[in-house]
């Protein structure tokens, strides 16, 4: 009895140890509101087809292994109010300029801790209802401040650029 345990034991450790890494999946109901797969070991890529899911209010892609670029797609999930978390990925393309179309974003943009090498868009001033925690320190970011994000006039709190190669003061 104690063999037959212990074989089960182990055939159930080796499984968990030899399990691939999952991909984000390519569809999900068109009525989706929320995606939530925060620190869930994803590789691979965003697949484009999230951004047609425009009743999306909530994306939290946090702390995976999520690669190659941002697709500007997300830029059409125009309902997108708080938590668009795409940070600690270590995402290599630059921001896309139609991520400013998310314009009622009110908190928790960030994509902090990536590879992104871009100038910052100036159509992110565009999110000017945003009121606390706008984060994009820690990536290659190597621009000047746009003065759009002067816009953003509501931010009360946690408006964070550093440790990137920025040219201009606030």
């Amino acid at each position: 009895m104690k063999t037959v345990n212990m074989f089960r034991v182990l055939l159930l450790w080796a499984m968990a140890a030899t399990t691939l890494p999952a991909q984000l999946p390519t569809t999900l109901p068109t009525a989706t509101t929320s995606i939530d797969y925060y620190n869930d070991g994803y590789t691979g890529t965003i697949p484009t087809e999230f951004g047609l899911l425009t009743d999306v209010t909530s994306l939290l892609l946090s702390l995976n292994a999520l690669t190659g670029h941002i697709p500007s797609e997300l830029g059409l999930m125009v309902k997108m109010t708080t938590n668009f978390m795409l940070n600690s990925n270590p995402f290599t393309s630059s921001i896309p300029t139609q991520l400013g179309q998310l314009s009622e974003m009110s908190s928790y943009f960030y994509l902090y801790l990536n590879s992104i090498s871009s100038s910052l868009p100036t159509q992110l001033g565009q999110m000017s209802k945003i009121s606390r925690n706008f984060a994009l320190y820690s990536t290659k970011i190597s621009s000047s401040i746009p003065t759009q994000l002067g816009q953003m006039s509501k931010l009360t709190s946690i408006f964070e650029l550093q440790t990137n190669k920025i040219s201009s003061s606030i």
